[in-house]
């Protein structure tokens, strides 16, 4: 059993259009091109796709399950030369973000679906990774574009664009012994467990402010551990605003705290490494991102 593309589309324009010469016109052919291609179709795969009893062709019940694959196949066959022609130009097939994964935030998955829109055959891989690490895989070639929580300096082969800043808070669950407390102040914080966003190598001394703590790469992990009632820790508002609305994590209020701490973001690449075109398109829709 063989067939073409040409005759899935002539199969297809027909279907759509209604009729033969419909089908033809469509497709710029002659009439008799495309009736011949639809009937050769119907003997390669042994199926009647048209009743021809009528005065205009009508889809059988094979036709209109066929229709549909058909379709597909079309489709993904679309897909394949888009593809081809991008690598052709030099598109990159993957592209690699090491980020912080405090700076995951709506702005951010906006500006990634807008590329995907651009680019939908480029493979995106996300790592979360402290901003040392961070550095060390976009000079390594690993990482292409990073996302950090802003330094106050960076190597000089970095270069950063802030996007604005997240609203941070220090949270706990309900029935932490912190929950209860009118007011917070640091000694409160340092007597009790703290869980701190750390990369595998332990580089959380820029966060740690308690003697005890539990370390974890991932902000999603840290609210869940201190759902659990294990600790406090800070993360953007925007990530736990629903949970302490529904009174699943309390706000801890912080003596010290005249307004709402927001911390400034940054998204960063290093000059070692020339960009690709779908590296510059997705460093300028990051760029273009704005945070609260």
């Amino acid at each position: 059993m063989q067939f073409s593309i040409e005759q899935l589309e002539a199969f297809v324009a027909a279907a759509e259009t209604g009729s033969f010469s419909a089908g033809a016109r469509k497709l710029n052919k002659a009439q008799s091109v495309i009736s011949t291609a639809v009937a050769n179709l119907e003997l390669d795969l042994n199926v009647t796709l048209f009743d021809r009893t009528t005065r205009k062709p009508q889809l059988t019940e094979h036709g209109h399950t066929l229709l549909v694959k058909a379709k597909r196949i079309l489709s993904q066959c679309q897909q394949l030369v888009a593809n081809a022609d991008e690598l052709q130009q030099g598109v990159e097939s993957k592209l690699t973000i090491a980020l912080q994964s405090m700076t995951m935030s709506q702005p951010l998955t906006q500006a990634l679906a807008k590329f995907e829109q651009d680019y939908p055959f480029v493979e995106i891989e996300i790592l979360n990774a402290t901003e040392d690490e961070i550095v060390s895989l976009l000079n390594s070639g690993r990482a292409q574009i990073g996302a950090l929580l802003q330094l106050d300096t960076l190597p000089q082969e970095i270069e950063a664009h802030g996007i604005g800043s997240l609203a941070m808070v220090c949270i706990v669950a309900p029935s932490h012994p912190l929950a209860r407390k009118s007011q917070i102040d640091w000694p409160d914080l340092i007597t009790h467990r703290q869980i701190v966003l750390s990369g595998r190598h332990h580089q959380h001394k820029r966060w740690q402010v308690s003697d005890s703590i539990w370390s974890t790469e991932s902000a999603i992990s840290a609210v869940n551990l201190v759902m659990g009632g294990i600790g406090w820790t800070v993360v953007p508002l925007d990530m736990v605003k629903d949970l302490i609305a529904a009174n699943v994590l309390t706000r801890l209020p912080l003596s010290f705290e005249g307004q709402t701490w927001h911390q400034g973001v940054d998204i960063v690449w290093t000059r070692l490494h020339p960009a690709g075109p779908a590296a510059r398109q997705l460093r300028l829709y990051l760029t273009e991102a704005r945070l609260s």
